[in-house]
């Protein structure tokens, strides 16, 4: 395939630029930085700070999670893109050997 190699490592780039990106989020989302506040899925009114104050913790929470998990799906993807620039350079390693063995 002409494109695979190429395509792969965009795909490596853009997977470990995602990693360290949603990876570094989560951990904002985990220590609760207050500049991710209005990130937050935050529905309604709040009677109570306590009530706000319990419903930015939850969605902190899920939103933390949810950065790590898809941090992880990028991450495999990472690693089927090095895969494939792996076996690329094997195949074309092959091809260099069978060529110069002809001449």
């Amino acid at each position: 395939m002409a494109c695979a190699r190429r395509c792969s490592q965009f795909c490596l780039f853009m997977s470990t630029w995602a990693v360290l990106m949603l990876i570094i989020l989560g951990a904002c989302f985990s220590i609760h930085s207050l500049v991710l506040v209005g990130d937050l899925p935050l529905s309604g009114q709040f009677g109570s700070p306590d009530e706000f104050k319990e419903s930015a913790d939850e969605a902190y929470s899920k939103v933390a999670m949810r950065c790590y998990i898809t941090g992880i799906v990028y991450l495999v993807f990472l690693v089927i893109s090095a895969i494939v620039i792996h076996r690329d350079n094997k195949r074309r390693k092959r091809l260099y050997k069978k060529r110069k063995q002809q001449r």
